[in-house]
Parts: structure tokens; sequence; C-alpha cells
């Protein structure tokens, strides 16, 4: 599944990115959660992707589906750092965002 690596790929790439915006000199941390929620999600977000991109559920139902796995981005690295719950709660619904927006570029 070229496509869903592509997606992974991107994702990752954009959080980075996400990152560098809320928070400054936690590039390690930021890698650690951001691999631990998508290795925590993966299944969901394989099976989610190709239901997509077949027509069988729409954006708002992907995205749905996205808010539903919030939960699971804990954010453990940052919160060791100390970040504040505010930066934290911005920048997980910024990579809720960002996982939806990207599926959208790569699967529709």
């Amino acid at each position: 599944m070229a496509k869903f690596e592509q997606f992974i790929d991107t994702l990752k790439e954009g959080t980075i990115a996400l990152a560098k915006e809320n928070f400054d000199g936690f590039d390690d941390e930021v890698k650690r959660d951001v691999d631990a929620f998508i290795a925590e999600s993966k299944e969901d977000l394989e099976r989610w992707t190709v239901l997509l991109a077949t027509g069988d559920i729409n954006a708002q139902d992907f995205r749905d589906l996205v808010e539903a796995k919030k939960a699971v981005a804990k954010l453990f690295a940052l919160r060791q750092q100390g970040v504040s719950l505010t930066k934290l709660d911005r920048f997980r619904q910024g990579m809720i965002d960002l996982v939806v927006d990207t599926a959208l570029g790569v699967f529709v």
C-alpha cells in the first residue's frame, strides 16, 4: 500500500513543521509522541483511508473517526518536559487536522 506509506510520511513531515510552530527545542519529544500516535492508530487509519479512497465514507465521516482517536495522542514526552496543557491541546488538534487534511490530499 504505497499510498498509505506516502500518507504516513507526509503526516510525519507535517507534524514536524507543526511542532516548530508550537514548540521550540522539543523535536525529539514531538517525534516520539507522533510515532506513538501513529503506531497506536495505524490499523484504524489504514482501514479508514481505504474507506475514504473508495468513497465508502466521506470527508466528514473520516474527520469524525479521526477526532474520536484524539485521546490516543497522549503526548507523554511533551508532558514530561512541562509543556502546558493549552499548548498540548492546540498541538493535538493541529495534529488531528493534519491527519484529515493529509488523507484528503492523498486519497481523495
